[in-house]
């Protein structure tokens, strides 16, 4: 049994649902079971909803990150995790335009962005961090899996397989990136990954 010691059961457990029956990708090239782990922490369960569109979204990520700087999470403790730099982009000047202080995570930050703000980033750029809180954006059929990142069927099919476990993962590291709350949305139709979840 492998303990986690970063997210609560939860949350590890919803994430966990994710992979069912698939291996993990680390995206650090490296790929595991994660059958036997357990978290000894935890809390409320994930927050998963989806919207009619982009925009009913977006107001719901900044109620949604409204709540928990009310509720007393720091600021430098919240993240907003989206599949493409466009969504991320969106969803900082979603929080911007609601008076939330921000950072836009970028590839030129070796860490966490500025103390005292929300950081905002890609999927990929949260990888290895860790938040108190953590809102999933965009986990729509189309974003995610991200279709540009996938080998055409006709042109490889195993290669395609491993394209959308990768994908699959992803997701799985930006839900686990959070310790105590993740909120996870989509507008339009739901990822085919989020299917057996909801």
């Amino acid at each position: 049994m492998k303990i986690n010691y970063r997210s609560t059961q939860e949350i590890l457990g919803w994430s966990l649902g994710l992979l069912r029956g698939q291996r993990f990708d680390d995206l650090d090239s490296g790929a595991d079971t994660l059958a036997a782990y357990r978290s000894q922490l935890h809390g409320d369960r994930p927050l998963v909803h989806g919207y009619t569109n982009r925009a009913q979204e977006m107001t719901a990520l900044a109620d949604t990150v409204r709540g928990w700087l009310d509720g007393g999470v720091a600021a430098e403790d919240v993240a907003v995790a989206a599949r493409t730099n466009a969504l991320a982009k969106l969803a900082n000047e979603t929080l911007l335009n609601a008076g939330l202080p921000t950072a836009l995570l970028s590839s030129r930050d070796a860490g966490r962005g500025r103390g005292g703000c929300v950081d905002v980033g890609t999927m990929h750029r949260i990888k290895g961090l860790e938040y108190r809180c953590v809102a999933v954006v965009g986990c729509n059929r189309h974003l995610m899996p991200l279709e540009v990142s996938l080998t055409p069927e006709a042109v490889d099919p195993g290669e395609r397989d491993n394209d959308l476990q990768r994908e699959r993962s992803l997701l799985y590291v930006a839900c686990t990136r959070a310790r105590e709350d993740l909120a996870v949305s989509w507008y339009g139709q739901a990822s085919p990954f989020l299917t057996p979840l909801v």
